[in-house]
């Protein structure tokens, strides 16, 4: 039988009491990991029903049928509970029922590997669960279940899809459903395919890691030229040439003669 957390569920066995006479003793037990554990033990003589520490405060009792109820499940109540009767002359019989306790399932997420997949890669679609407990994973493409065929794998209780070889023909949504005995969820993922020289949006457009990206380059390369412009022109207005006459264009006229200045002294040209 199926249970959930904080659920009280009553435990198909019973044991008409028809005649007290005739009943010596019945026990409710619990067997987990093989070993079985006491949760009740009644005898019409006692009128009342010893039931064990652990579940005194969890357990509702019927000394006319022998069932048992028992309120606040928990995870650790899963096993398998045995009611076994003795008659007055010695003869037993024993019943039992595995009582499974369920979470609900989540809403499942599924991640692909690699994020951007290209024509011939092998993609891997893997679907989890943050809640719930004896999950049952199925796959459908556009509707049609996915159970087994030469293109694909399914692994891991089904929760990881493996698409082979992947070409356009396999693009499209694909559906995980999630379930157990008590809940049912689904996510839809749509599979597009990227071309040999696209990347996905964001991906190495800024960097990660303390690396600056493509972007992130442009950026420090167009701060560098900007920051050595005025560097370079500074200098130039620095240096001074040495041969600064030569980019001088030349005079076209004579030069002037220097004037005498002082009592210049005649000689005659003549010979004496």
């Amino acid at each position: 039988m199926d249970g959930s957390v904080g659920q009280t569920v009553l435990l198909p066995l019973r044991h008409n009491v028809t005649h007290p006479l005739e009943l010596f003793n019945l026990e409710w037990r619990v067997i987990q990991s093989k070993a079985p554990r006491s949760i009740l033990t009644f005898s019409p003589s006692s009128h009342l029903p010893y039931i064990s520490e652990t579940f005194k405060e969890r357990v509702n009792f019927s000394s006319s049928s022998a069932e048992v109820s028992l309120k606040h499940l928990q995870l650790e109540d899963e096993g398998t509970y045995e009611l076994e009767v003795t008659t007055s002359d010695g003869k037993s019989s024993t019943c039992s029922v595995y009582l499974t306790v369920n979470v609900a399932v989540s809403v499942p997420q599924v991640d692909s590997v690699p994020l951007a997949p290209q024509a011939g890669d092998n993609v891997t679609l893997q679907c989890s669960v943050l809640e719930g407990n004896h999950v049952q994973y199925s796959w459908y493409q556009c509707d049609v279940p996915l159970s087994g065929g030469d293109n694909y794998l399914l692994v891991h209780n089904n929760s990881s899809l493996t698409l082979l070889n992947v070409q356009s023909t396999d693009v499209g949504s694909y559906t995980c459903r999630t379930r157990n005995r008590i809940s049912s969820k689904h996510t839809d993922f749509v599979l597009q395919l990227c071309s040999a020289n696209a990347r996905p949006a964001g991906y190495g457009y800024m960097g990660y890691g303390g690396y600056p990206g493509y972007l992130g380059y442009i950026i420090i390369i167009v701060l560098c030229c900007r920051r050595k412009k005025p560097v370079l022109k500074a200098y130039d207005e620095s240096v001074i040439y040495e041969n600064s006459q030569i980019g001088q264009k030349p005079s076209l006229t004579r030069p002037a003669q220097p004037k005498m200045t002082g009592n210049v002294r005649r000689t005659d040209r003549r010979g004496r």
